[in-house]
């Protein structure tokens, strides 16, 4: 077994944060994950500044103190710039705005290793690049900074052109609450790698076994709100995944009765696991995301289109028009 080492700090301390000290901190984009960093990283005792456009989160920064700025700006004054916008206007983003203000031995620090993986990020050779990753939504974040119970993340040095870039990084990761839960060596090629694999294989097939089930379901006599309220319109699913994070994949078990216990592993051992799951995931790994044929299919200019096509024929299969009638229906 393969297993990464794991940095966890009881505590905040600011000795731990020294690698900051008397850096000009920005944080570009105040979206979900801008906005809980950035308080993060204020209550940790630094300042940031923050780079948005001019719109409804440049109010809300604004509104909460911060020192807001373009983003331009805000990365020109920066020594340390924390990337939190999404994925797709990353590239244009830091080659039109950002990379223009970064000097030698500046930090960028990005929380998704998509666009550096798969070489979508142009930044000066003189500026170190690091991944501080949470592996969790940005409400979250700030939740479980402020209640002290903290986060995973992923951390890693992508590109160390001062010496220094693993203090930053970890540094970084303790000021928004990263080292509470524990920070994870990683790498941003793994982060992008499997958080594709988990968009692109596993949850297609929750999706598909779902969908499946509708169908076989209906098909079999049963009414759309029964099979509905079974497959997850009551919330069952969910608890047993928070059972699952809590308890384990097996451990949870317990938790269901012994008729349930028994279908399950009898079903569950019946199943081929060298079968046509392991191939298909076997594809979506190795020939959509690690050869870089999704990541250029997602940079073409109609892809955008493509989405919301795929969106729409979604929104119009036999299992969405059902679950909007029943949701209806109860009022949901």
């Amino acid at each position: 077994m393969a297993h990464a080492k794991i940095h966890r700090d009881r505590s905040i301390e600011a000795s731990d944060l020294a690698a900051l000290s008397g850096r000009t901190i920005a944080v570009l984009g105040f979206g979900n994950q801008g906005a809980a960093q950035a308080a993060n990283l204020r209550d940790s005792g630094h300042a940031p500044i923050v780079g948005n456009r001019d719109d409804e989160y440049a109010t809300s920064a604004a509104e909460e103190g911060f020192d807001l700025r373009s983003i331009a700006d805000a990365a020109a004054a920066a020594d340390l710039a924390l990337l939190l916008v999404p994925d797709e206007v990353q590239p244009s983003l830091v080659a039109e705005q950002v990379a223009p203000g970064l000097r030698d031995g500046d930090t960028l620090v990005v929380a998704s290793g998509y666009n550096w993986a798969f070489g979508l990020l142009e930044v000066p050779a003189g500026v170190d690049v690091v991944m501080v990753a949470p592996r969790m939504i940005g409400a979250a974040v700030r939740d479980r900074y402020v209640d002290r119970h903290g986060f995973p993340c992923f951390v890693s040095v992508e590109r160390d052109a001062t010496g220094r870039a693993w203090d930053t990084t970890m540094a970084v990761a303790r000021a928004i609450g990263g080292t509470l839960g524990g920070a994870i060596v990683s790498s941003a090629r793994e982060e992008a790698a499997l958080d594709l694999f988990s968009e692109q294989a596993i949850w297609p097939a929750v999706l598909d076994v779902l969908r499946t089930a509708h169908r076989v379901a209906v098909g079999a006599g049963f009414t759309e709100e029964a099979v509905l309220n079974e497959l997850y319109l009551s919330a069952e699913p969910a608890e047993v995944f928070a059972h699952i994070a809590r308890d384990g994949l097996f451990g949870q078990l317990g938790l269901h009765s012994r008729t349930s216990q028994y279908g399950q592993l009898r079903s569950l051992a019946a199943l081929d696991e060298h079968g046509d799951l392991a191939t298909r995931f076997g594809r979506v790994m190795h020939e959509d995301i690690l050869s870089g044929d999704f990541a250029r299919e997602w940079s073409r200019p109609d892809a955008g289109e493509r989405l919301d096509t795929l969106r729409r024929e979604a929104d119009a299969t036999p299992l969405a028009v059902a679950e909007a009638e029943v949701r209806a229906r109860l009022d949901r």
